[in-house]
């Protein structure tokens, strides 16, 4: 069977918001209610617009320009960080994320196209956030994290998407960035 690739199309989320969320995740590292968390690596932490899994390396030409027409028709986009949560839900949580408000529906509106493009057949799942820790196992309480924990306010600066390739194994996913597309420009290589 020929090699397939794990694609997913992302955000950076910029140096200084990551250094600022780094901080934060230090102290809450050490909490016991958190203990059934797994946190994700500082450097990996991006906004994820539509995953694809497994593809075809030679796909890869194809969807980056699928991406660069989307993102061609619209400008940089500036918005607000702040705030955590939980996925399913902060009771019962799987996910822990750091939030990103999204008031207009631009991000919203760009994911939802990079969607259609690359999989016209399934709707559009998109919640703006980092993923900042998954469940070992069970769902984890993160009430009173979300209610106390202090979380860095700062702002998103997207200027580009980037076609990302993860590699799994022991440790922690390695992403590779496959292509760069930049909103309202040309694909990079």
């Amino acid at each position: 069977m020929a090699e397939r690739w794990r694609l997913f199309v992302a955000i950076p989320i910029g140096e200084e918001l990551r250094a600022a969320l780094a901080a934060s995740l230090d102290g809450w590292r050490s909490r016991p209610d958190l203990a059934g968390l797994r946190w994700t690596d500082p450097a990996a932490w991006h906004l994820t617009v539509h995953f694809l899994g497994a593809t075809d390396p030679s796909d890869v030409t194809r969807i980056r320009a699928d991406v660069a027409g989307v993102a061609a028709a619209h400008e940089p986009i500036q918005l607000a960080t702040g705030g955590l949560g939980g996925f399913p839900s902060a009771g019962r949580a799987r996910v822990a994320w750091y939030g990103v408000a999204d008031p207009e529906r631009r991000l919203r509106r760009l994911a939802s196209e990079v969607s259609s493009v690359l999989a016209p057949e399934e709707p559009p799942r998109f919640r703006a956030h980092v993923t900042l820790a998954r469940a070992r196992s069970e769902p984890v309480d993160l009430r009173d994290w979300v209610a106390g924990a202090d979380a860095p306010d700062g702002r998103l600066e997207i200027g580009e998407m980037l076609l990302m390739r993860s590699h799994l194994g022991r440790g922690p996913a390695r992403h590779e960035v496959v292509g760069t597309v930049p909103l309202g420009g040309r694909v990079h290589a």
